[in-house]
């Protein structure tokens, strides 16, 4: 009986350590299943076969960003606008980062889409705002089922400042492949000989003067 006595609590305990682990693995794998789709358009696909949802199928070039290009694309149900980023250089074409509008752009309907997201993927890593709540950034660094590292950023914003969009909106981007254009350029670039810095070495932009790089 002394036996028993002794035995029962420990098996009370690994019971309780085996529920707590069956509790928590569900929420685990949601948080490292990281998405690779988002409005019916999937990071890695090529920009042909999004045939219907394409704007425009010119694709915008950068000057600032040489190894990615930009396409329109169509207001989906739900959505106002967005556009998808697809490599110019490693694989001419392939979706490398998807973001769209909603067309909602109330901050319920943020809040709404935040607790969702939080419960799917657990808690963001990263927050940027501002102090006066017009601009509200989260940012998940996840990983989708084959291992591949996905951003998932979830954005507000309300105000006069260009470089945001007004309203609500969210981006996926595979990281890698992106990385992958992004390499894929450094290289064609270091090839022919170009300067990343337009030619204008340190010792000639201090030649310039400070005054020539403040606006008037």
């Amino acid at each position: 009986m002394r036996y028993a006595l002794f035995r029962f609590p420990s098996c009370l305990a690994a019971l309780a350590v085996l529920a707590g682990l069956a509790l928590a693995a569900p929420v685990a794998a949601r948080a490292a299943d990281g998405p690779m789709e988002l409005a019916g358009i999937r990071l890695g696909q090529s920009v042909d076969e999004l045939a219907g949802k394409l704007a425009s199928s010119d694709i915008d070039r950068s000057p600032q960003r040489p190894s990615i290009g930009v396409v329109p694309l169509l207001a989906l149900p739900g959505y106002r606008s967005g556009y998808a980023d697809v490599g110019l250089c490693a694989k001419p074409g392939r979706v490398v980062r998807v973001k769209m509008n909603y067309a909602d752009d109330s901050l319920a309907f943020f809040n709404k889409v935040m607790e969702a997201l939080r419960k799917r993927y657990g808690e963001p890593k990263e927050w940027r705002g501002n102090a006066f709540g017009t601009l509200r950034t989260w940012k998940w660094s996840l990983r989708a089922p084959g291992g591949e590292p996905v951003s998932l950023i979830l954005m507000h914003y309300e105000g006069e400042d260009g470089a945001f969009t007004d309203g609500n909106s969210i981006r996926i981007a595979a990281t890698s492949l992106v990385r992958e254009e992004e390499l894929c350029q450094a290289v064609k670039r270091k090839a022919s000989g170009a300067n990343p810095a337009g030619g204008v070495g340190a010792v000639e932009a201090e030649s310039l003067g400070l005054d020539w790089f403040l606006p008037r």
